[in-house]
């Protein structure tokens, strides 16, 4: 199997805030429709292609948060996934986005926490199928402790991985 992955700065854009928070209730049970992707033996090759995926999945969700950090919401939202886009609206995007970093200030020190994949099976809002989602644990000037980012992507019909999600916690 040939890891194949195109990434660019088209991935690069979000949306979502619904996708991200479902993902990342604290302490909430995992639901059956919600599956970690098959554990596979995989080869030397293949467990090098997927790891160099994942390192480029996290760079692409590091470059998404700062984006967010800089104010470019709305041009996040502008490249999302079609996914994404049909989940919640551009002004309503940019809102919450914008009224959750207000209230913690500015991001200070950024660790990223890991990188999880899974797979949906539908139900409600979310589509089904394959999901990345890549977590920082991030100290903000206004918040007493630090807060969790998750940055969302998924595998669409045609093989690219795209960003489909935004949530600080």
């Amino acid at each position: 199997m040939k890891a194949r992955i195109k990434l660019s700065l088209g991935i690069f854009l979000l949306t979502s805030f619904g996708i991200a928070s479902y993902a990342q209730q604290p302490g909430s049970p995992v639901p059956p429709s919600v599956q970690p992707a098959a554990p596979r033996g995989l080869t030397k090759e293949q467990q090098a292609a997927l790891d160099k995926m994942d390192e480029d999945i996290g760079q692409i969700a590091l470059t998404i948060v700062k984006s967010i950090d800089q104010g470019k919401a709305p041009q996040v939202w502008d490249a999302a996934s079609p996914i994404a886009k049909g989940i919640i609206s551009r002004d309503a995007f940019v809102q919450k986005v914008s009224h959750d970093r207000a209230v913690l200030g500015e991001p200070g020190m950024r660790m990223p926490m890991g990188i999880r994949h899974f797979r949906y099976q539908s139900t409600g809002n979310l589509p089904a199928g394959a999901y990345i989602n890549v977590t920082f644990e991030t100290q903000f000037a206004q918040a007493k402790q630090s807060a969790l980012e998750l940055v969302t992507f998924f595998l669409d019909s045609d093989n690219i991985w795209r960003f489909a999600g935004y949530s600080v916690r």
